[in-house]
C-alpha cells in the first residue's frame, strides 16, 4: 500500500532509491532510528520540534492501515539517529511502557535551558539539574506528553556546578 509522504524532503515515494535510510553508507551498520508511539501528534510536535528543537524529517501517513510515522532528527538526512513517533489514529488510552523501557539520552549544551524549554512545550520534569559526581556533566529529566522520560545530559562543561 502507498504511503502519503509529507516531510522535508517534499512529495516522493518510502522507496526512492535517492532516500533509502536517507542516503545512508550502505557498507557499514548504525543506528538509523527508536520508535515510541504516541497519542497527539500535535503535542508531541510541540515537545520535540519546538521544544527540543529537533526537525521534522518526514511524516507519512498510512490510510489503508491508520496510522502516521513521523521522523525527527538533531541531524539532516543520513547524518545522525532518528526518533520514530507512531500514532495510530483512534488510540485515545495511554500505551503502557512496560518493565524494560527506561529512557532516551539527549545531549544538549544547556541542561537548564532545556528543562526550561521542554516544561514550556508539555513536557514534565521528574528531577532538576544535578551532577552524579562532582564534575560530571549536568542531567536532568523530563517526561514527554506520552509520559516517556528523557534524559538530558549536558554536552557543555558547566561553569557553576549543580548537585
Amino acid at each position: 500500500m502507498a504511503a502519503a509522504r509529507r516531510g522535508a524532503m517534499g512529495e516522493t515515494s518510502m522507496t526512492d532509491d535517492k532516500l533509502w535510510v536517507w542516503g545512508a553508507d550502505a557498507t557499514r551498520p548504525r543506528l538509523l532510528h527508536s520508535m515510541i508511539r504516541i497519542r497527539d501528534v500535535d503535542a508531541s510536535l510541540r515537545f520535540y520540534r519546538d521544544g527540543m528543537g529537533m526537525k521534522l524529517l518526514d511524516r507519512y501517513d498510512f490510510e489503508a492501515y491508520a496510522f502516521s510515522i513521523l521522523f525527527l532528527s538533531f541531524d539532516d538526512y543520513g547524518d545522525g539517529p532518528a526518533i520514530e513517533l507512531t500514532y495510530n489514529w483512534g488510540v485515545e488510552e495511554p500505551y503502557s511502557h512496560g518493565s524494560g523501557y527506561g529512557h532516551i539520552a539527549l545531549g544538549v549544551p544547556d541542561v537548564a535551558a532545556a528543562v526550561q524549554a521542554l516544561a514550556g512545550h508539555g513536557g514534565t520534569v521528574t528531577r532538576e539539574p544535578y551532577q552524579l559526581v562532582p564534575g560530571g556533566p549536568t542531567m536532568a529529566f523530563v517526561k514527554d506528553p506520552d509520559g516517556y522520560a528523557i534524559e538530558l545530559i549536558q554536552t557543555r562543561r558547566s561553569e557553576t556546578p549543580r548537585g
